[in-house]
Order: C-alpha cells, then sequence, then structure tokens
C-alpha cells in the first residue's frame, strides 16, 4: 500500500484525569477529549509527501483537508483530539504504535526514539508538558477563591481537579511545548519509511478491532455502583474486625494491612503477596485481602471509562503482545476473577434476577457473588441479547495439529477428555472419572506443552492449590512427554531451525511454520502469512554441556529490551500467535455476517443481537467459529456459548 499520511502530534492540557494512578483510575483518551476543560496547546505536522512541517493550532484553518492522518496511538488519543476540532482523516486513521508492535518493535515512542535514533527521552519537558494539567491548591492571593490547606486536605481528588489553579501558559511555556511536540513528530518522520511496509499487514484485523472498540458493550452502571458500595462495606466490616482482634483502631490495621513492610513485620509473614496472604487466617491478612478487592478497581475503572451513552469502549489493545494477541485496557476484561464453583449452575435467569435484587439494594452480596456478578456489568443493549462462543481448549488443540500430535487429535475429534487421557498415562491404568488423579492429568496438560519440567509443574499446582508433594514431579513430566513425543519434537525443531537461521541465514520449515533470517533479525511466519518478527537475534554461550561442548542460547531485542528464548518458548509464541489468528478471522468474518461483535475475552467473541434473532445468531456465530479458515484446513475446531441479557462466565 502506497500512502504518504501527514504525521501529527499534539499536546494538551485538562482537568480531567486521563491515566490510571494509585488515586483512581483516569477516563481513557475518548472521554478525556469530550471533557470540558480539556484544550489542545498544538498540533504539530509533517507531510510526508513534501517533507512540509508545521504547528497548528485551535482556531486556525487545517491545511491538510483529504489527506490520510497518522499519529502515535493514535486509536487511543490524537484521533479524538482531530475529532474535537473537527480535523477528519481521508482514509482510515494510521496507528504508528500499532505498526510498530506488528514489526517486533516496542510501542512507546520515547523507546522507538532511544532505539532509531540513540535519543532519549526529554524527560523534563514531559514533566513539564504534564505539569501544566496538575492543579495546586489556590493560596491567599487568589482572594475568594483561597482554600486552606485544611480543606484542601479533605477534598477528593475530583474535588481538587475541579477547584484547583492551573499554571499559566505564558509565551515560554508555549515555546517549550511545542518543541517538546515537534520532537515526538521527528521520531515518527525518522520511522516512517520502516512502518510504512507494514500497513497491509493483518489490516482486516486492525479494521474490525476499532469497530468493535468505538462500537463498545453496555455497561450497567446502577449494578456497578451497587457492587461497589457493597464492596466497600464488606472491607470496612473486615477492617473493624480486624481491629477488635488485633486490639488497635481501624485505622492503624487499614495502614498496615495496604503496607507490605509493616504487614509483614507485624504477622512474620515472607512476603505480602496474594499467594502468601491468600494462605493465611491472620487478622491483617483478611483485612488485606478485603481492601486488596480485584472487584473494587475494576468496578471504578468501568464507571470512570464509560461513556454517556452508557457504553463502555476502548477495551481491547490491539497486538498488545509480541505475539499479536490482544491485551486489555481500562476495566481489563481479561483479567476477570473466576467464579466459584457453586455459582456455576446456577441457570441466566436466575444470575440476572440476583443482578437485579442487588442493584435494588434486596441483597447484600457476599464478595464471591460480587466477583460472579462482576461479568454481569456487561450486558446488551435495550431490546437485544448477548450470543456469546468460545473456542474449546484452543491451544493445546492448535499445539497438536501443529505438532503432527495425531493421537491428541484423534482424542479432541472424538470427544474424550484430554485430562483423564494425560491421567492415564501417567498413572499407568485407565482414569475414568473427575477427582484428584483427573487434576494431576489436566495440570500436565496445561504445564507441560510448552518445555516446562518439574518445576513448572510444582508451580502451576501451587496456583491451583493442589498438594503434590506425595507426587513424583520428574515422573509425571516424563510420562506426558512420552505421551506427547511430537509435541516434544517440535521445540526441539523450532529451536534448531531458528539456530541455523542465526548462524547459517537459511530459511526452513518446521511442520506449517517458516523460519526466516533477513538484516540480522528472524521471522517465524505463521500459517496464516502473517509474521512473528525477532529483533536482533543473536546466539550466545551460557555453558557448557556434560560433554563439554558449548551450550547457547538464543537472545533477541525485545519490547522491554534483550529476552531469551528457547525452543518451548517459541512453540507457545506460535501457538498461542495461531490462536489469535484464528480469534481475529472469526471476529472479521462474525462482522461480516452482521453479528456485531461487541467484545471479545482471550478466545472468546461477544455479539449484541436482536432478542429475536438470538438463537440463530449464535448459531453462526458457533458456525464461524468451528470452520476454520483455508490456512487451518483440518484444525479440529470446537467452541461452545450461550444467549443471555448479562455476559457470564
Amino acid at each position: 500500500m502506497s500512502v504518504t499520511p501527514i504525521l501529527l502530534d499534539v499536546e494538551s492540557r485538562s482537568r480531567a484525569k486521563l491515566a490510571t494512578t494509585p488515586n483512581g483510575p483516569g477516563i481513557g483518551g475518548r472521554n478525556y477529549w469530550r471533557h470540558p476543560s480539556t484544550e489542545c496547546l498544538c498540533l504539530a505536522w509533517h507531510d510526508t509527501a513534501t517533507g512540509a512541517e508545521g504547528m497548528w493550532h485551535p482556531g486556525e484553518p487545517w491545511p491538510h483537508e483529504g489527506r490520510t492522518l497518522a499519529a502515535h496511538n493514535a486509536m487511543g488519543f490524537d484521533r479524538f483530539a482531530c475529532e474535537r476540532y473537527g480535523i477528519t482523516s481521508a482514509g482510515p486513521w494510521i496507528d504508528t504504535s500499532e505498526l510498530a508492535r506488528r514489526a517486533g518493535l516496542p510501542g512507546a515512542l520515547d523507546a522507538l526514539g532511544q532505539r532509531w535514533l540513540g535519543l532519549e527521552k526529554d524527560a523534563a519537558a514531559s514533566r513539564f508538558t504534564v505539569g501544566l494539567s496538575t492543579v495546586r491548591r489556590p493560596g491567599k492571593r487568589f482572594g475568594d477563591a483561597c482554600i486552606s490547606a485544611e480543606e484542601w486536605h479533605a477534598m477528593s481528588d475530583d474535588e481538587r481537579r475541579a477547584r484547583g489553579v492551573q499554571a499559566d501558559y505564558d509565551a515560554a511555556a508555549r515555546e517549550r511545548v511545542e518543541a517538546y511536540c515537534r520532537s515526538d513528530v521527528a521520531i515518527m518522520v525518522h520511522g516512517w519509511p520502516r512502518l510504512a511496509e507494514w500497513l497491509d499487514v493483518d489490516a482486516d484485523a486492525s479494521r474490525v478491532e476499532r469497530l468493535v472498540n468505538d462500537r463498545g458493550v453496555c455497561f450497567d452502571r446502577d449494578l456497578a455502583r451497587a457492587l461497589l458500595d457493597a464492596d466497600d462495606r464488606l472491607a470496612e466490616s473486615a477492617v473493624e474486625a480486624a481491629a477488635r482482634e488485633v486490639g488497635v483502631s481501624p485505622a492503624v490495621v487499614r495502614e498496615a494491612a495496604r503496607s507490605p513492610a509493616q504487614f509483614c513485620a507485624l504477622t512474620g509473614a515472607p512476603d505480602a503477596q496474594k499467594a502468601t496472604v491468600d494462605t493465611m487466617d491472620h487478622p491483617l491478612a483478611r483485612a488485606r485481602r478485603a481492601l486488596a478487592s480485584i472487584a473494587r478497581g475494576k468496578l471504578r475503572a468501568g464507571l470512570a471509562l464509560v461513556s454517556d451513552d452508557g457504553r463502555l469502549r476502548d477495551s481491547h489493545r490491539y497486538y498488545g503482545a509480541h505475539t499479536g494477541r490482544w491485551s486489555g485496557r481500562g476495566m481489563q476484561l481479561q483479567n476477570l476473577p473466576r467464579p466459584e464453583d457453586e455459582y456455576e449452575d446456577w441457570s441466566h435467569e436466575l444470575l440476572a434476577h440476583v443482578a437485579d435484587a442487588v442493584t435494588r439494594g434486596e441483597l447484600e452480596p457476599s464478595q464471591s457473588l460480587i466477583n460472579v456478578l462482576l461479568r454481569a456489568t456487561l450486558t446488551a443493549s435495550p431490546g437485544n441479547t448477548l450470543a456469546v462462543c468460545d473456542f474449546s481448549s484452543v491451544e493445546a488443540r492448535a499445539t497438536a495439529w501443529a505438532a503432527g500430535d495425531h493421537a491428541a487429535l484423534d482424542v479432541f475429534r472424538s470427544g474424550a477428555d484430554p485430562y483423564l487421557v494425560a491421567a492415564s498415562r501417567i498413572y499407568g491404568r485407565p482414569i475414568t472419572s473427575k477427582g484428584h488423579e483427573r487434576t494431576v492429568g489436566k495440570m500436565a496438560e496445561l504445564a507441560c506443552g510448552y518445555g516446562g519440567g518439574p518445576g513448572a509443574y510444582e508451580k502451576f499446582a501451587r496456583t491451583m492449590g493442589v498438594d503434590i508433594s506425595k507426587l513424583d514431579k520428574r515422573a509425571i513430566v516424563t510420562a506426558w512427554r512420552e505421551l506427547h513425543a511430537p509435541i516434544v519434537q517440535l521445540w526441539r525443531d523450532l529451536e534448531r531451525a531458528f539456530k541455523r537461521a542465526i548462524s547459517d541465514g537459511r530459511s526452513s520449515w518446521v511442520s506449517c511454520f517458516e523460519v526466516v533470517p533477513g538484516a540480522g533479525d528472524v521471522a517465524i511466519f505463521l500459517p496464516s502469512g502473517r509474521p512473528i518478527v525477532y529483533r536482533e537475534a543473536r546466539l550466545a554461550q551460557d555453558g557448557a554441556w556434560a560433554d563439554g561442548s558449548p551450550r547457547t542460547s538464543i537472545v533477541f531485542q525485545g519490547v522491554r529490551g534483550r529476552e531469551h528464548t528457547y525452543g518451548g518458548k517459541l512453540t507457545e509464541n506460535v501457538v498461542q500467535a495461531m490462536c489469535r489468528d484464528l480469534m481475529a478471522d472469526a471476529l472479521v468474518r462474525a462482522e461480516a455476517a452482521g453479528l456485531c461483535p461487541v467484545l471479545h475475552v482471550h478466545d472468546e467473541i461477544v455479539c449484541d443481537v436482536p432478542i429475536a434473532a438470538g438463537q440463530e445468531a449464535y448459531a453462526e456465530l458457533h458456525s464461524i467459529m468451528t470452520a476454520p479458515p483455508p490456512w487451518a484446513a483440518g484444525f479440529p475446531s470446537g467452541a461452545d456459548g450461550f444467549v443471555a441479557r448479562r455476559y457470564r462466565k
């Protein structure tokens, strides 16, 4: 694609809180630019067609009507700024941070500037620009607007933002901000030739992702407020109970429970990590758990980010991981707490009835019920229902398919339980029912697929809260690897091919993946044709084998610096990337079918459809997700889901 966009960057100030901080959630770029206090200070631009550049300010005519616009983090910030002032892009906005992540580069502009140009971020200019939005207490010189220190201290963060004073924006400040704005555009100008070649990669998925983020999902603010109030009451009750047991004031308990150092000193705990605290029955541990409620932060984020029309938007970060998988933003729907077993058999009608009762104040929810109803705050539009469908064990299926593990594929195609199959191999006898033995098999399937050994298995067991002290972890791993020998071979083959690409500069195929060297980098092309790029890949000697021969490892320049990888990790990358491409393909087809996707979480798609067409829409979505694309012919797809007004797990 040959495109010559206008590259631009916007600097602003506002009383609105853009990003989340320890003091509370931000409102996000979309709502930030709809806040009445937000103002554009300047917009620096560069014309890639002519090389011309300039500075635009509100009130001036926009000199680039009819041109395609590009910005770094355009879909999270600059696009909304331009919409505020009537500046439109002739074609789809280009987000250069998305292009950078596709190319295996850091998404942050300052990191790109350092990598490409050796430029350190102008931290002082950044702090200065951010500081223009901060507020301070109006002192005596502000006359009637003066606020005493005591009153200021008692105010909430929102009250301070509304009543505080901001720094003057004079000529000197303007000059400094505009210089900072131009420096950001200069980095984009330097990088544009390297990023433009990625415009056509994954373009359909990017297009549909923007539609999903713009559409958003309905958010039940009344239920969210009721759950947040209940969560606060539970936390306060836990703090007061701990105070009575320990014999101190609630304020002391609250401070000690929130401070890791104080918590460890007073309880003797080795650390204040969740895994440690969850095993403790100390009063301070109960208080810390209550104050660290996952639901509280998510509910506050949802209430801060919801738009005036009641829809929660921009929940997905496109290409959030090196593999291309999405990550969450805002309310972070990717890591909602799983419901406890007691709620698994609840019908959709019962869940909706309970949600309504909590909203009306007729039922005081427990913490576990709050965690269940957290998902239920996401609802269908009025007159609609949600059609929800989830890929079944997609990573395990993808690993077996890519490795040619026909025995494992037969298990999936037959509908047998792969955890019972693994348990039977581990115990050397048929395991046919659920119980501890099946759990041992399940943990092996989940922990060992990407090269995990006894240590990984033990760590996974701790996470699941399963006692394996009497089990031979090494024997379990050995049994799993014998059962899945083709997968073990895939680890080895990918590592050899990757090392060969580095040392000999040779391309090679491993199953359905092509490992290709180029200009010091290595790319692994997926069956879909999309590459995962490993920048500046090198071999590093890290010891010797038992026979004295050198042992080498693979290192590359990742988004956060130098990273190590190996056959199992490479397998994890390509399998997760392939599953992501299956999800992207299904999203594109669901959108084309008019199913109106409003949300996707991990391997699950949520569509908002008319009630009368709910079952028909679900059947079509299920058909889409179980019919693999041509590049995945023979893939043993499976999916399951439901139709309901409220979202649930």
